[in-house]
């Protein structure tokens, strides 16, 4: 049984949760008659209950065709773990899943610090790197396997942090379930500060400790 989410907003104005990127919110998630909340604390409430974790999902690309024959990459979609707990992500509890529909349980990507103490933060900083951006995704869960969803997220290009790629550089030439250097810090810092202060009673994991330094590759040699 899918447990429906309990719900806490965010006591701070956290306008800096844009992650420096467009932010998918769901349009049914407006902020509740007499909020004092406002927008910028709507899309980052504090929920307890099922939610799709992306953070380290590996994506595939989804291209796409214009009339002149210019093929493009404007979304990925990511295989991603349906877990239960507290998260952060724009909405409402309610309205952020999960539903079902036509057979199907849907529910929203959204953000937690859950696999911070058994993985490590990969930096892709090429301009070129592509990622997926996740939080406030639209996921339909596995019917095969409930514990994982398929999430459709918007990609980004330019550099890069995720926990998915098991610290190889080589990981940054495809597409994970990422955010941007500062969105990164920013969104780990704040989870981890709120957790603390609203819910002392929950173990919580501080910021994800970063990958080792690559090593130089020898001359003449290849490098990941």
């Amino acid at each position: 049984m899918i447990a429906r989410p309990a719900c806490r907003s965010a006591s701070a104005a956290v306008l800096a949760l844009a992650f420096a990127t467009p932010l998918a919110v769901p349009a049914a998630a407006a902020p509740a008659e007499g909020s004092a909340y406002g927008t910028a604390a709507y899309q980052s409430t504090f929920c307890k209950g099922t939610y799709a974790l992306c953070i380290k999902a590996p994506c595939s690309a989804i291209p796409t065709l214009e009339r002149l024959g210019t093929y493009g990459v404007e979304h990925a979609l990511c295989s991603c773990d349906v877990v239960e707990g507290w998260s952060m992500g724009p909405g409402s509890c309610v309205d952020r899943g999960p539903m079902k529909q036509g057979g199907r349980t849907y529910l929203i990507s959204t953000y937690s610090n859950l696999y911070n103490a058994s993985e490590q933060t990969l930096a892709c900083d090429s301009e070129q790197t592509l990622w997926a951006w996740c939080y406030g995704a639209p996921c339909v869960v596995d019917g095969k396997d409930p514990s994982k969803a398929v999430c459709t997220c918007p990609v980004e290009t330019g550099p890069a942090r995720t926990l998915g790629g098991d610290c190889r550089q080589s990981a940054c030439s495809g597409i994970w379930s990422a955010a941007s250097p500062a969105g990164d810090v920013y969104a780990n810092r704040h989870y981890y500060e709120i957790m603390r202060k609203d819910h002392p009673d929950v173990t919580v994991n501080p910021p994800a400790a970063a990958c080792p330094a690559q090593p130089a590759a020898p001359a003449g040699g290849q490098g990941e």
